[in-house]
């Protein structure tokens, strides 16, 4: 059953036991209750960090960025089992004159080389549209125009490789933190074996959600403007289906349709999720202007972003763990 909102962000309840605690700010809660376990958390920052740092051609442009002219995003970012620095913020124009942030995939390029082809297909006079794909490691972006089927197979082919890859490093990820949370062993391999193939399922779902609505697009450019709002209220509703793998050990489809519950009913569910983008979007803003700066600014910015991602799935854990143990008490799941 889903857990009914708090009527309202001063409410306050009582915990198992017996004692009463404030839901006046859900996020911060959550951030503190991290940041006080920090020390116990501090290895994990491994992973954010080895994720940006891998991007190698999104570092390149960082560090080499152009010298006329400089860039800025703000990122709207939901809550994700895998935040990095590109999470936040993209990469300023290369100084070589290349643009793009993302390797172009066909059947002349090897989808599983870092950097193969990484120039951005610029839209062409005739009104050509690109799909991005973020995954993990690399932004993928596909031209509307040149889709084929032999470059679909290419597509799908690297995607699979890239929701192994990333669900077992996710696995062990937020496995670990859920456990460290909880004063327990973070035991790395036994959360891989448990967890891996139900983020492998999810993040096949997703990128084959991705791969799916490409054919689509081509025939009909102008959806891309329906997908947009789509894809927002999807990320918002199913934010909380890889975490609750993690945190309630639920079955695939189970995950699913509480996320989708907690999101119908929006309360804590609704504001954590506010919170997150509204940290995320300001974070990004800061980022962004900082990579303009070179290697400085890259190193400052890795620096930054690296806590800081440890920081928001940590809470966003914590906060699932609320979500479904909303007494205070721990679930009897074998972990």
């Amino acid at each position: 059953m889903v857990p009914a909102p708090d009527a309202d962000d001063n409410e306050t309840v009582a915990d198992g036991s017996g004692a009463r605690r404030s839901t006046s700010s859900t996020f911060v809660r959550h951030v503190s209750r991290v940041l006080d376990r920090f020390d116990a958390l501090l290895p994990f920052a491994l992973v954010p960090f080895a994720l940006s740092i891998l991007e190698f051609e999104n570092v390149r442009r960082a560090l080499d960025p152009a010298p006329s002219g400089s860039s800025f995003n703000i990122e709207f970012a939901f809550p994700t089992p895998l935040l990095d620095l590109w999470s936040f913020a993209d990469p300023p124009p290369a100084s070589g004159g290349g643009s793009g942030g993302g390797s172009a995939i066909g059947p002349e390029s090897d989808p599983f080389e870092q950097g193969s082809a990484t120039q951005t297909p610029e839209p062409t006079g005739s009104g050509g549209t690109d799909v991005t794909i973020e995954t993990p490691f690399e932004t993928i972006i596909v031209p509307l125009e040149a889709v084929d089927g032999a470059m679909l197979a290419w597509l799908g082919l690297a995607l699979v490789v890239y929701a192994v890859i990333s669900a077992v490093i996710a696995a062990g990820y937020l496995g670990g933190i859920d456990r460290r949370l909880r004063d327990e062993p973070a035991s790395i391999p036994a959360c891989i074996i448990r967890y891996a193939p139900r983020l492998v399922l999810y993040h096949l779902v997703v990128f084959g959600a991705f791969v799916a609505l490409v054919p689509v697009l081509v025939a009909a450019p102008a959806l891309l403007v329906l997908a947009i709002p789509a894809v927002i209220v999807l990320g918002y509703l199913f934010y909380a289906v890889p975490f609750l793998f993690i945190v309630d050990d639920a079955r695939f489809l189970e995950a699913f349709r509480h996320s989708y519950g907690y999101g119908l009913e929006g309360g804590p569910y609704l504001r954590f999720a506010f919170w997150h983008v509204a940290v995320a979007a300001a974070t990004s803003l800061a980022l962004s202007i900082l990579l303009n700066s070179g290697g400085v600014g890259f190193v400052v910015g890795l620096l930054v972003a690296t806590p800081l991602a440890l920081v928001l799935t940590a809470a966003t854990i914590s906060f699932v763990q609320e979500l479904v143990e909303p007494d205070g008490r721990e679930t009897a799941t074998l972990r």
